[in-house]
């Protein structure tokens, strides 16, 4: 029976890295298709600012009555000063999740802990007991952590002033109200979102295929590309209806199997609507948003994207302690590109 010596705490450094860095992360319990389409597309942003700025413009100089006119002999020209620049400010926040493991569960586990923080593991089979320890409690830590993540990129921020203020802050029920990157959308109206919360599913009418049709249109006529529609159950079930209704049926005989399911809806433009269970948790099945993923961007701070940080361990307790922490924000740089939604 051999006797092999490691740091614990490179045993639960090396664990971290791996479930929280490594493609572990993303093998989680319920689809998260915001947190991770955000995160492909995500860009980082240097420290040293307190907020992050992205400049922005909705008008132009031609806007100014008289810039563009005739003129004959000696008529007065016109001319016209560009001050039609702006900056949307968003706030950056710092994310903290921590994990204990106490000398005692190691124990129990069958590990020794001796005074200079190492393990004694004294056969394979306590090797695997430890490693059966670690699993268990870092699948709770990576799926916790991806799931207060993806819940926090969703909400506006009200439920805690010290986090991310997520997709509800920027894409909001009423456009033209508040502000949105420290701007008042009342005041510039480019700076609004598209917004139909009253949207009625016919199966005769196609009301919601041909509203779509329509609104693709418009959310890409100032240069917006939206590439998501992502979608509530209930949402779905309205365009399953209609597909179902007017869809062209194929059949190639009964003889072996019969398929009674629907293939995923797509939207000429965009691509597939897919299915977010988070919107369903949050209560809001009936909803659909479309996302342009080059105008609104997650941003995390350079080198502070879920960061392990190895507090010591207290004297008076027998505790492993490590931390995960995060930093960044959500930012919109055209809202017109983007949209909200309901099914009546």
């Amino acid at each position: 029976m051999g006797l092999g010596f490691v740091l614990a705490t490179d045993i639960v450094n090396a664990a971290l890295t791996y479930y929280v860095r490594g493609k572990a992360l993303m093998q989680t319990i319920q689809d998260k298709p915001l947190l991770r389409i955000l995160r492909e597309k995500e860009k980082t942003f240097p420290s040293g600012n307190q907020q992050i700025s992205e400049p922005i413009q909705g008008s132009l100089m031609g806007d100014v009555p008289g810039f563009f006119s005739g003129y004959s002999e000696d008529d007065q020209l016109q001319f016209t000063q560009s001050q039609n620049l702006l900056r949307a400010v968003f706030p950056w926040r710092e994310m903290h999740a921590g994990l204990g493991i106490t000398w005692s569960e190691l124990k129990k586990d069958g590990i020794s802990i001796t005074e200079n923080n190492k393990t004694s593991e004294h056969s394979d089979v306590e090797a695997t007991r430890l490693t059966g320890l670690m699993e268990n409690r870092l699948d709770d830590f990576a799926e916790s952590w991806t799931r207060a993540q993806n819940l926090m990129l969703w909400k506006d921020g009200t439920q805690d002033a010290k986090v991310i203020p997520g997709l509800m802050s920027l894409l909001t029920d009423a456009p033209a109200a508040g502000t949105t990157g420290g701007l008042a959308r009342a005041a510039y109206p480019f700076w609004q979102h598209r917004v139909n919360l009253n949207l009625q599913a016919s199966a005769e009418n196609q009301t919601l295929t041909r509203f779509f049709r329509s609104e693709i249109r418009q959310l890409r006529r100032y240069g917006g590309k939206p590439d998501y529609l992502l979608a509530g159950s209930k949402a779905i079930d309205a365009f399953e209806l209609e597909v179902q209704a007017k869809g062209v049926y194929t059949q190639t005989g009964f003889d072996k199997e019969t398929n009674i399911g629907i293939g995923k809806i797509r939207v000429n433009g965009v691509g597939t609507v897919e299915y977010d269970p988070t919107l369903d948790d949050m209560g809001f099945s009936n909803r659909i948003y479309a996302i342009d993923r080059r105008r609104i961007q997650l941003m995390p701070m350079s080198g502070e994207k879920n960061k392990i940080v190895n507090p010591e361990r207290p004297y008076n307790y027998m505790v492993f302690f490590r931390s995960i922490t995060d930093t960044g924000g959500l930012v919109v740089r055209q809202l017109n590109a983007n949209g909200v939604y309901a099914v009546a």
